[in-house]
Formats: C-alpha cells, sequence, structure tokens
C-alpha cells in the first residue's frame, strides 16, 4: 500500500535533503582547509624526533641556544633593559639568572612555522612573505620572552616555570595560528581580486 505524501511533506523532505547536502559539502570544505595543518603536524612531530637523534641534536642544540642568548641579549640591551651574559648559554635580567636551553630557544616553532608555509596552499609570493612574518614575529617574541622571565623570575620566582612552562607555550600556539588564519585570508582575497582568463 503506497502512501501519498502531500506537497508540504515533499517540501520537507526535500528541505532536510539540501541541508544534509550543504552539511556534507560544508565538511568537506573545513576537511580541504585544514589538511595543510593535518600535514603540518605530522612532518612537525616527524622532524621534532630528528632533531632529538644525538648525533643531529648535538650539532644542531649548539648553534640554537648560542643563537639565542646572543640575540636575546642584543635585542634587551636595544630596550636599555638590564641584562648580561655570562657566556653562552647564561643571561640575567634584573638580577635573575637564566640559562638558555634547547627547549627555551623556539626552534619547534621555527620548524613548525617552515613545514605550514610549505604545506599551506598559497601562491609562491604569498609563501615568502608569510615565512617572513611568522620568523621575525617568532624571532621578536621569543627575545621578548627572555626580559619579561627575568622580570618575574626577579619579582615572583614562584610563578617562574607556570608562566615559562604554560602561558608562553600556549601564547606562541594562539600566535602562530593567528598569524595563519590572517595569511590565509589574505592569500584567499588576493586571489578573488585576480583577473580571470579567458
Amino acid at each position: 500500500m503506497f502512501k501519498i505524501m502531500s506537497k508540504k511533506d515533499r517540501e520537507r523532505r526535500k528541505q532536510k535533503r539540501l541541508q544534509k547536502e550543504q552539511q556534507k559539502a560544508r565538511r568537506q570544505e573545513l576537511i580541504y582547509k585544514l589538511k595543510p595543518l593535518l600535514y603540518t603536524f605530522v612532518v612537525w612531530f616527524a622532524l621534532k624526533s630528528i632533531v632529538y637523534i644525538p648525533a643531529i641534536g648535538n650539532t644542531v642544540e649548539p648553534f640554537f641556544v648560542s643563537l639565542t642568548t646572543h640575540t636575546s641579549y642584543w635585542f634587551g640591551r636595544l630596550l636599555f633593559i638590564p641584562i648580561q651574559m655570562h657566556g653562552v648559554p647564561y643571561l640575567s635580567v634584573n638580577n635573575f639568572f637564566m640559562e638558555v636551553i634547547m627547549e627555551c630557544t623556539a626552534y619547534n616553532f621555527y620548524l613548525f612555522v617552515i613545514v605550514l608555509t610549505i604545506f599551506s596552499r598559497w601562491p609562491l609570493r604569498h609563501k615568502f612573505i608569510s615565512l617572513g612574518i611568522f620568523l621575525a614575529i617568532i624571532f621578536v617574541i621569543n627575545s621578548f620572552r627572555f626580559i619579561t622571565m627575568g622580570y618575574v623570575g626577579s619579582y615572583r620566582p614562584d610563578l617562574f616555570d607556570l608562566v615559562h612552562d604554560y602561558v608562553w607555550n600556549i601564547l606562541f600556539g594562539f600566535l602562530v595560528f593567528g598569524i595563519w588564519i590572517w595569511r590565509e585570508e589574505t592569500a584567499r582575497r588576493d586571489a578573488m581580486k585576480k583577473p580571470v582568463k579567458n
């Protein structure tokens, strides 16, 4: 026995089908947009693992530690901050002594943004500009981190580990993600402005 559907029922069924198709299209679009991030995380974890191989790490670590110690020192001097370098890897800010270790060099964020730039679906010009922005901002913020950590350590040593281990890492994560969204939007807008070739 067949049930005869009213026009209203047919319309309702059609609306439901359209909604499902729209949801599926939105999911597929989201997956397409997030693929560069997913690929980046996989390659980034692999690169981080490679850096921890002793033969490689013993070469990479002194370079990053020395670079970070020197650049943080000179960055602080430019800002007239009471910073002293006591030979690599030791710094003091406001008479609070700190040792620069590999995890303090932001090497993992440098690696992440390089891989993210490679996998992002941006034109080559955008890739170079975005990579420059990423690297410059991470460089400046990481140097600034040592200055702020020196003041945190000199005034509130009980908060040093909390701020160092959690607050700064979360801020770096949001910073990188925010820059990536901004560059994605910039690349999308530029692509829309380009005239379509016939």
